[in-house]
């Protein structure tokens, strides 16, 4: 990751980030969780944005794994590049995978509350928990795009210079 100020770098790396990010969640999921069983408009916003996260990382891995995006370069710089792109359209793929499970415990959390079943304030708990992990996930996500985007520019400038003049 270029940016010096990303996230997951001040805090020692990605599995940090993702243990930092489940301790919050979970912290921030058992104190606030309760009013999610009196709050319509909370389960519905949480439907919206995951719903709107999924649908743009679906678009921004379509875009990333274009295979024109590849940069420039002989062969095996093709490969190397091939094979770093895969692995971010796997991250996002675990992070699409995040937004579905979110998805679902709120469909399910709907149904609770619609049927008033009782003593299921620690579901609503675990919903605000995932929901807060999964928004705490998507932090880096526009840095982690910048970056990209960076690098390709980087690329493209570069093998600009090194053209012949027309």
């Amino acid at each position: 990751m270029a940016a010096s100020w990303d996230i997951r770098s001040m805090i020692g790396g990605r599995w940090a980030f993702i243990a930092v990010s489940l301790l919050i969640a979970i912290a921030v999921g058992v104190r606030f969780g309760h009013m999610l069983a009196q709050s319509d408009a909370a389960l519905q916003g949480i439907i919206d944005v995951f719903s709107i996260l999924a649908g743009v990382l679906v678009a921004v891995m379509s875009i990333i794994g274009d295979p024109s995006m590849l940069l420039t370069g002989n062969w095996r710089l093709g490969q190397e590049h091939a094979t770093e792109i895969q692995k971010k359209i796997a991250r996002y793929a675990h992070l699409i995978f995040v937004y579905v499970l979110i998805l679902i415990v709120v469909l399910i959390a709907t149904i609770i509350k619609d049927n008033k079943i009782a003593d299921a304030e620690w579901f609503f708990q675990a919903v605000f928990a995932i929901s807060t992990f999964g928004l705490l996930l998507s932090l880096p996500l526009p840095y982690t795009l910048m970056a990209i985007q960076k690098e390709r520019m980087t690329e493209e400038i570069r093998r600009r210079k090194n053209q012949p003049s027309q």
